[in-house]
């Protein structure tokens, strides 16, 4: 019987010894790697302003940029990664970097790389951009949906949820948010007209109802002022203002202040006058504030295209916020029908159901509590900035 199992026992020894030969062969495709990363500092920014003792994101490893404004990476496994780095600086952190006069408290530097094959030791440049710091950001956008009691697709609970970041109450009155067009593919591709993007839908705040918003607090816009619980949705009698079905296929709440429609691409018969969201994205936001007559800004068709739906072109400077809502597929988010530029999200946030009807909500995370205050992550990054989730709540962080 010894022997038995001392001959069990060597073999058991071999086979091992032949595995791990295996695992610790010289295939370079395996090799664990050294990437260096070095960040470029934003354009009309000094020679010697350095983006030195900030984070670097690769994937799931992070680096610290040395003096040289460079992250060294060790074993790092051949694959493809989405880069990115964010950090906040101050007015006059701003004004030393750039020699000119700030015209706000914070800014933010951000880059991303997405899609980032690394297959070979090497070094990596990653362009960053300046953002002004917002007081008022996107933080919730529940565009899922859910499936009714009848197993029957159910939309009228989707919501957008907007939060003041800020320590000062304001004032939303008069600021405008957009639907970004949602062609499978993008109307436009990025880079194509770098001064615009493409609005399906444009919806203003009024002056009447809650249009003060203070700190650590959050406005609610819906289709459908009600309580949706019966249909397997959550309860949104208190929402802030809501979009007008003028059709009547939802249901609206003559006690809630409606929002003001000031553009829809889907009129005359299959007018759509409710926030078009896609169930399954892509479903692209952005906040923005002008002064212009939106009527006079340019419709157009979808790129090569002299028919079909027109799309706003708007000018992107006066965007505020935007978050970069993807479809999610069968193979993956497809990270080239992003609709916003890196300055405006670096990143994209998405739900994990090819169809939605899931009950996920996309929504920021919580960065730190001040004072009693939640403060929300903002780094102009969705893919750091954001989570999702089947369970939190309408002005509930986590």
């Amino acid at each position: 019987m010894n022997r038995t199992i001392s001959f069990i026992t060597k073999m058991m020894f071999t086979a091992f010894m032949i595995v791990m030969t295996a695992c610790s062969s010289d295939d370079k495709g395996t090799q664990a790697l050294t990437v260096q990363v070095k960040v470029t500092m934003p354009d009309g920014f000094k020679a010697d302003a350095i983006y030195a003792g900030h984070e670097i994101s690769l994937g799931k490893y992070t680096a610290i940029t040395d003096a040289t404004g460079t992250a060294t990476f060790e074993g790092v496994i051949p694959d493809v990664y989405n880069i990115s780095t964010s950090c906040e600086i101050t007015a006059e952190e701003y004004k030393n970097m750039t020699g000119n006069e700030p015209k706000n408290e914070d800014y933010i530097i951000s880059g991303s790389l997405l899609n980032q094959t690394i297959a070979t030791e090497s070094t990596i440049t990653l362009q960053t951009n300046i953002s002004v710091k917002q007081s008022l950001i996107i933080s919730k956008i529940y565009y899922a949906g859910t499936k009714d009691h009848n197993e029957k697709r159910y939309t009228a609970g989707q919501y957008i949820e907007f939060f003041n970041n800020s320590d000062k109450t304001i004032n939303i009155a008069g600021l405008y948010f957009g639907m970004l067009e949602s062609d499978n593919t993008p109307a436009y591709l990025l880079g194509k007209t770098p001064e615009y993007i493409y609005l399906k839908q444009i919806f203003r705040f009024p002056s009447n109802g809650h249009t003060e918003i203070e700190p650590g607090k959050s406005v609610i816009v819906t289709n459908s002022a009600f309580n949706h619980s019966e249909n397997n949705e959550i309860d949104l009698s208190d929402a802030d203002f809501e979009a007008k079905d003028n059709k009547g296929g939802i249901k609206n709440n003559p006690e809630t202040p409606a929002l003001e429609l000031i553009y829809t691409a889907f009129s005359g018969k299959s007018e759509i006058s409710y926030i078009n969201f896609l169930t399954g994205g892509s479903s692209s936001i952005v906040l923005f504030k002008t002064d212009e007559d939106i009527d006079a800004w340019e419709r157009v068709y979808a790129d090569g295209k002299s028919q079909g739906s027109q799309y706003v072109k708007m000018p992107v400077k006066y965007v505020i916020d935007g978050v970069d809502c993807l479809k999610y597929k069968t193979t993956g988010v497809d990270k080239n029908t992003k609709r916003l530029y890196n300055y405006i999200d670096a990143g994209y946030t998405n739900i994990t159901a090819i169809n939605g009807q899931n009950s996920e909500v996309v929504y920021r995370k919580t960065a730190k509590t001040e004072n009693g205050r939640t403060i929300l992550a903002d780094t102009n990054n969705s893919s750091n900035d954001f989570a999702v989730s089947t369970e939190i709540k309408p002005r509930e962080y986590k």
